[in-house]
């Protein structure tokens, strides 16, 4: 079984929309722009064999203000330059009852079958509370990137930027491989 990092997308992956007093993700290929830091990080983590996987939350798409071969255009951009394992989407809207829109763990079970992932030595990396909930749920390790979003709920580690959580990351896990070697 592989350990696995999931990020979240929207305000981890991709910058939201400039000048929104709450998180807008982007609805058109020309608002969506890579987080810059995100790069380094996630080649940072695959030197540590970790997989990769982006999970999120897309109501635009139940609503039509997100168009799906818009967002397919997204994240075949996000994956031409960053080496993402894989992509899973909630395209349902924020009403409906869906086991897959978080903190409901539909999106990460999906992964951890189909890849074999062993959730109990993984990290789910996110802005929003939503994500910390999901990852108590799973056993997984909540890093979460100080913002408005994040709430007051349990999480792990909670952290000013994209760096100090890589080097958590590669601490933790560097420390999780030597006991298990040991």
């Amino acid at each position: 079984m592989k350990s696995a990092v999931f990020f979240e997308r929207d305000g981890i992956v991709n910058q939201y929309q400039v000048g929104q007093s709450r998180p807008m993700p982007p609805t058109s290929l020309e608002e969506f722009k890579i987080n810059p830091e995100i790069v380094p990080l996630i080649s940072r983590l695959r030197s540590l064999d970790l997989m990769i996987f982006i999970t999120t939350h897309q109501p635009q798409v139940a609503t039509g203000k997100l168009d799906r071969r818009e967002l397919d255009r997204m994240h075949l951009i996000m994956h031409k330059q960053i080496h993402i394992d894989d992509t899973l989407i909630c395209p349902h809207e924020m009403s409906d009852p869906c086991p897959c829109a978080k903190p409901n763990v539909g999106l990460f079970k999906e992964l951890e079958h189909q890849y074999r992932i062993d959730m109990d030595h993984s990290y789910v990396v996110s802005d929003k509370w939503q994500d910390a909930a999901a990852a108590q749920l799973l056993g997984c390790v909540s890093l979460m990137l100080e913002s408005p979003w994040v709430g007051t709920g349990h999480r792990d580690y909670l952290m000013s930027s994209l760096k100090e959580i890589g080097d958590k990351i590669c601490f933790l896990h560097r420390n999780q491989t030597a006991m298990m070697v040991g």
